[in-house]
C-alpha cells in the first residue's frame, strides 16, 4: 500500500531513546504505530491522544502528561513529524472507510492543522503524501453525509416571564457581540438584570500590553472600555460596510427564522451605554478571568444567578463559589456538540444550528442542562463561492452565532419563568462528542452548507 511506503520512508534509521520517566513518549508511539500493520486498541487510542494534541496546539511536543499537557517545552523533532502526520492520515482513512464519521472529520482536522504547520515550518513532506491528503480530503468533504436532525419542539409555555420587570440574575457583561445580543434580547422582552458587572481588560487584546499605564484612574477607565469596545466590534463594524450583501442575508435569517425584531438586532449593534438596561451597573478593571479583583468581588455578592457572556475560559475558583451559580449559552446541543466553533460543527454534522442552556461546572463545557435546543431550518441561501473563508466566518461569528445563542436564551428564559423555575439535569457523557477549531478546508464545506441551505 502507498501509505506504508511512506511510513516506511519516515521512519527513522536509528530510533531515539525511550523516555521512561514520562507518561507519554510521542517518539516511541510512533515507533510503535509504525512498525504494527495491524494496531492494538493501545495504539488507536495512542493516535487519538495525539490527534487531540494537534487539533488543540497544531504542534506535537516531545512528551506529554496524562491530561494532556506537554510534559516538555521540546517540540518533536522535526524528522518524525511527517511520520507523525502520515500515520494520523493512515487512521484518518480507517475511520472514513467505517463509516465513523464524527471520528474520521476530527482526525482529518489534525491531518490538516499539521501538513500546514509542516509547510509554514519547511518541513520536507513527500509532494506526493500531501496531493494525497489533499485530494481525500476533498473527496471526503465533497462526499460528506448530510444529517437532518429534526428541530426541538416547541413547549407550551412560552409566557415572557413578569417579575416586577427585574430579572433576578447579575450579567457579567463582557464587550462584544453575544453580551450585546443577550442584552438587546432580554430588553426585547421587557426585562431588566437586576445588576450588570461590566468587565474592562486591563490590557489591550490584541498586544496584551497595559492600557494607559500614565492615565489617572477614570480616564484610565474610559480609554481602555473604548479601546475594548472598538477591537472587539471591528470586524461587525467593518463587515457591515464592506460585505454588505453577506451582512443583509444573515439579518434577515436572524430575523425571519429566529423571530428577532429588527429593533432587537439594531439594539445589539447601536452599542447602547449599560445604564440602558440595569439599573445597577458596576465596572471592574481585570487582567482576565484569572484577577484576584473578580474573584473577591465575585465572592462578596449575595447568592444569585451569573449570565456569562464570554472574556475567556473560567477559572475552577469562580465556578467553585458556593453562593453563585454561572449560566451559559454554547452554541452547540450539548453533550453531543461540546468544545469549540459548534456553531459551524453543529450544522456540519447535525445538519442545523443548536444551543445549549446550563449551569456552568470545570471543564469542556461541563454542567445540568437548563434547556438544550435545535433550532430552526436557517435559509440565507446566499451564493458564497467568491467570499473567503475568513470573511465567511467573522460574519458568521459576528452576526449569526451571538443570535443562535440568544435564541435559545429567550426560550429558556420563557421555559423558566426568568430562571427562577429551573430543572436542570445532567448531561449524559456517553454521548459527549468535544470537537475543537475547524481547519479552513473544513470551514469552507460546514459555511456552504450553511449559507446554501434553501
Amino acid at each position: 500500500m502507498m501509505i506504508e511506503h511512506f511510513i516506511s520512508n519516515y521512519l527513522p534509521a536509528t530510533p531515539t531513546p525511550c523516555k521512561h520517566d514520562v507518561y507519554f513518549d510521542t517518539a516511541s508511539v510512533l515507533r510503535t504505530a509504525a512498525a504494527s500493520a495491524e494496531w492494538t486498541d493501545g495504539v488507536h487510542q495512542a493516535i487519538q491522544f495525539l490527534s487531540k494534541r494537534v487539533e488543540i496546539s497544531k504542534h506535537l511536543y516531545e512528551s506529554y502528561h496524562e491530561n494532556g499537557t506537554k510534559a516538555s517545552t521540546n517540540l518533536l523533532a522535526g524528522e518524525l513529524q511527517p511520520l507523525a502526520l502520515t500515520l494520523l492520515f493512515k487512521d484518518f482513512r480507517r475511520l472514513a472507510d467505517n463509516r465513523s464519521t464524527a471520528c474520521a472529520v476530527k482526525r482529518l482536522n489534525a491531518v490538516l492543522k499539521l501538513l500546514d504547520r509542516l509547510a509554514a515550518e519547511n518541513k520536507a513532506v513527500d509532494p506526493s503524501l500531501a496531493n494525497l491528503i489533499n485530494n481525500e480530503a476533498e473527496r471526503f468533504l465533497t462526499r460528506f453525509p448530510h444529517c437532518d436532525t429534526p428541530p426541538s419542539k416547541t413547549f407550551a409555555n412560552t409566557q415572557v416571564p413578569i417579575n416586577g420587570r427585574t430579572l433576578p440574575i447579575t450579567v457579567l457583561f463582557w464587550e462584544g457581540p453575544i453580551a450585546r445580543a443577550y442584552l438587546a434580547t432580554l430588553k426585547g422582552m421587557g426585562l431588566k438584570p437586576e445588576k450588570i458587572i461590566h468587565l474592562v481588560s486591563k490590557n489591550d487584546l490584541v498586544s496584551r500590553k497595559p492600557i494607559g499605564r500614565f492615565l489617572p484612574g477614570s480616564l484610565k477607565l474610559a480609554y481602555a472600555q473604548s479601546r475594548q469596545k472598538n477591537s472587539i466590534h471591528y470586524w461587525s463594524t467593518t463587515l457591515r460596510k464592506t460585505e454588505s450583501t453577506l451582512y443583509n442575508s444573515i439579518r434577515n435569517t436572524v430575523s425571519d427564522k429566529l423571530g428577532f425584531a429588527d429593533k432587537d438586532i439594531d439594539e445589539a449593534l447601536a452599542l447602547c451605554d449599560l445604564s440602558d438596561y440595569s439599573p445597577d451597573v458596576e465596572t471592574l478593571m481585570i487582567e482576565n478571568l484569572e484577577d484576584s479583583a473578580l474573584y473577591e468581588r465575585l465572592l462578596a455578592l449575595s447568592q444569585t444567578q451569573l449570565l456569562f457572556t464570554g472574556g475567556g475560559i473560567v477559572p475552577k475558583r469562580l465556578l467553585e463559589i458556593t453562593t453563585l451559580k454561572f449560566i451559559h449559552i454554547h452554541p452547540g446541543h450539548l453533550p453531543e456538540v461540546r468544545g469549540a466553533d459548534c456553531v459551524l460543527w453543529s450544522y456540519l454534522m447535525k445538519g442545523r444550528t443548536s444551543a445549549t442552556c446550563f449551569y456552568m461546572a470545570p471543564g469542556i463545557d461541563d454542567g445540568d442542562v437548563i434547556l438544550a435546543n435545535y433550532l430552526p431550518s436557517l435559509s440565507p441561501n446566499l451564493k458564497v463561492t467568491g467570499i473567503d473563508v475568513r470573511t465567511l466566518y467573522r460574519a458568521t461569528y459576528a452576526f449569526l452565532d451571538p443570535w443562535v445563542r440568544s435564541y435559545v436564551l429567550r426560550r429558556a428564559l420563557m421555559e423558566t419563568a426568568g430562571f427562577t423555575q429551573v430543572v436542570a439535569y445532567p448531561q449524559v457523557e456517553d454521548a459527549s462528542v468535544t470537537y475543537h477549531f475547524m481547519h479552513d478546508q473544513i470551514k469552507r464545506t460546514a459555511l456552504n452548507q450553511l449559507f446554501a441551505e434553501a
